[in-house]
């Protein structure tokens, strides 16, 4: 492992570290602070959950962990610290968009993004958008879409954090953020380091996790300048290098390895101009991976791909009720690797959306196109309506077509790939009602999805895998949300859950899909007095169906978690926290033969200046 290196990185951080005490500050949400504003204005019709800094600081920091435990997303995780894909709402991991401050960041080779490899400490607001969005955010967003975003503040404040945890497994990590504002500029940077044997032993034999360490370094970075009262610069930067062995299933050990190495910059202009609002971005993402099959061989495969994004927005207030979009974006793609040699991919696409609004009534109208010259993509569209039919109940409706467009890996790999592949196309429509009084919130959502030329390798007629459309699939459920809050002199109590039930249907095998439960729950119970704070989380996730005849099934499993923290000094900037996770030593598995840990510990200290 590498501690030398933590300790290098915890001594300069704590060097840096100014003498001036601070308040920490809350996310705001305003679209001068804020880059993804389409998330908020654009989504009224569909469920965006914002998790907030206290949700985000229970939770591990992996982006994996904190969306298992708080959002009805299925995880299929190949045990702990490894490889983690998404299934929301019955779709695989490439239908679901991961979006960085308003750029679509998933994957070129694969078209996907490992939720492990995302560390949360490095964002302000982590939002979860259900349903399709292919007309905001491009490829993937079927499912759903995860939303990743930094903000900025001219409030004149300087603001300083600093963790340190120590966890079971020999699991170290390290954590500094910082931010500087005056009343034209805004500066934020973020150190993250994570470390850990990752050994832990798996219940009920007496084996252990061999070859799981792993290793990963988070840098983040931002700059915002008010050119004058109509213009705003802002820049971000993210870099992130890990290292990770892959470990084996119960009956096959693995000495593989993964190194990747991801940088994204974004720079973006806005301008108001009276009833004008334009924006442009620039971005250039750096998407670049090394595995080793024998980590203690240097004989690799790997893959490197460079990204450039032009995208330009202008919004025109018709009147204050009435707003129409432009969206115009570019992007160059140019990437090669061992399996899919050096190919370029170019792809033009344009947007057009329109909001009315009226006293207790709205309508959203939005279509997308995009032109390239791999492949044929149909056109885009969105519909979303609300009715406010009470002041505590509300009723709305989407309905939209979606799309995924093939990968590096689908087109171009060395033997089997297709260049002749359709892109997915989704059809999906969902009816939303919500109640929201004092101090308690109700939703419930029912949604239904068909997707054509799905896209899946299949062996040809000499055996060998290739990617083609094949199949049509049906998807179709249920979703319940509630929140409870309540403050009572010095005691506050927040209490979330949320329950979602989805079935899959491969419509012409009439069976379910893999690795998607029928039935997930996840609730969380928060409870703070003064200096002192516990929290309390479970996660049900059903049993799921590991081959396509329905003929295996991996039974349930529930897990919970529970913690609590102190604070203490001027203005409570110091905490120690202490959480205890699967405290009732739960065995486990979310994919067939992958353990996950039994109870653990991790404590925690924080600092804020």
């Amino acid at each position: 492992m590498k501690n030398y290196k933590f300790l290098i990185l915890f001594l300069v951080l704590w060097v840096a570290l100014p003498a001036h005490a601070q308040r920490d500050s809350t996310t705001q949400l305003d679209e001068v602070l804020i880059s993804d504003v389409k998330l908020y204005k654009n989504s009224r019709a569909q469920v965006v959950s914002v998790l907030s800094d206290s949700i985000i600081a229970k939770n591990e920091p992996s982006l994996n962990s904190l969306l298992k435990f708080n959002t009805p997303i299925y995880f299929k995780e190949n045990g702990n610290g490894m490889v983690s894909s998404p299934s929301f709402r019955g779709t695989t991991a490439s239908q679901t968009a991961v979006v960085w401050n308003g750029i679509n960041i998933n994957s070129q080779f694969n078209g996907q993004t490992d939720f492990n490899t995302v560390n949360t400490s490095a964002y302000d607001n982590i939002a979860v958008r259900a349903g399709g969005g292919s007309v905001l955010y491009g490829s993937g967003a079927i499912g759903g879409s995860v939303h990743l975003n930094n903000r900025f503040s001219f409030d004149g404040e300087f603001k300083n954090r600093l963790g340190v945890e120590i966890g079971s497994f020999e699991t170290h990590i390290v954590n500094y953020s910082t931010e500087f504002s005056s009343e034209k500029t805004s500066v934020y940077a973020n150190f993250s380091g994570i470390e850990s044997e990752n050994d832990y032993k798996y219940l009920g034999t007496e084996s252990r996790n061999e070859n799981g360490d792993f290793y990963n370094l988070s840098v983040s970075a931002g700059i915002a300048h008010w050119l004058n009262e109509k213009n705003i610069l802002r820049f971000y930067t993210d870099y992130y290098h890990g290292e990770r062995a892959f470990s084996g299933t119960l009956n096959a050990p693995s000495r593989s390895k993964y190194d990747d190495i991801n940088s994204r910059n974004l720079l973006e202009w806005k301008g108001f101009y009276n009833a004008f609002t334009s924006s442009l971005k620039l971005a250039f993402l750096d998407e670049n991976y090394k595995y080793f099959e024998n980590r203690n061989r240097d004989d690799f495969t790997f893959g490197h791909a460079q990204t450039y994004i032009a995208k330009y927005d202008l919004t025109y207030e018709l009147n204050p009720d009435m707003t129409v979009h432009g969206i115009a974006d570019y992007r160059n793609t140019d990437g090669k690797g061992s399996d899919v040699g050096e190919n370029v991919r170019n792809i033009a696409a344009f947007a057009i959306l329109f909001n009315h609004n009226f006293e207790k009534f709205f309508y959203e109208l939005s279509a997308r196109k995009e032109i390239t010259d791999t492949y044929e993509s149909p056109l885009l569209y969105s519909l979303s309506t609300g009715y406010s039919v009470t002041p505590f109940y509300d009723l709305t409706f989407n309905f939209s077509r979606n799309f995924r467009i093939p990968t590096y890996n689908d087109l171009f790999w060395s033997s089997g790939g297709n260049s002749d592949l359709d892109p997915e196309t989704s059809f999906q429509g969902e009816l939303g009602q919500k109640f929201h009084f004092s101090n308690l919130e109700l939703g419930v959502v029912a949604y239904l999805m068909k997707i054509e030329n799905l896209l899946r390798w299949i062996p040809d007629d000499r055996g060998l895998w290739r990617p083609e459309n094949t199949e049509n699939v049906k998807s179709y459920g249920l979703e319940f949300r509630g929140k409870y809050n309540k403050s009572y002199k010095n005691h506050d109590f927040i209490l979330n859950a949320n329950y979602s039930y989805t079935k899959t249907n491969d419509e012409i095998k009439d069976k379910e899909l893999i690795y998607t439960p029928n039935h997930k729950a996840t609730g969380s119970l928060g409870y703070s007095v003064k200096k002192f704070s516990f929290f309390y989380q479970f996660l049900y996730n059903g049993s799921i169906y590991t081959s396509s005849d329905n003929n295996y099934e991996l039974e349930g499993y529930t897990v919970s978690n529970a913690g609590i923290g102190y604070s203490f000094g001027r203005n409570d900037f110091v905490n120690l926290g202490l959480e205890v996770r699967n405290i009732y030593n739960k065995a486990y598995q979310s994919l067939p033969s992958r353990p996950m840990p039994g109870r653990s510990i991790n404590s925690s200290l924080t600092i804020k200046f």
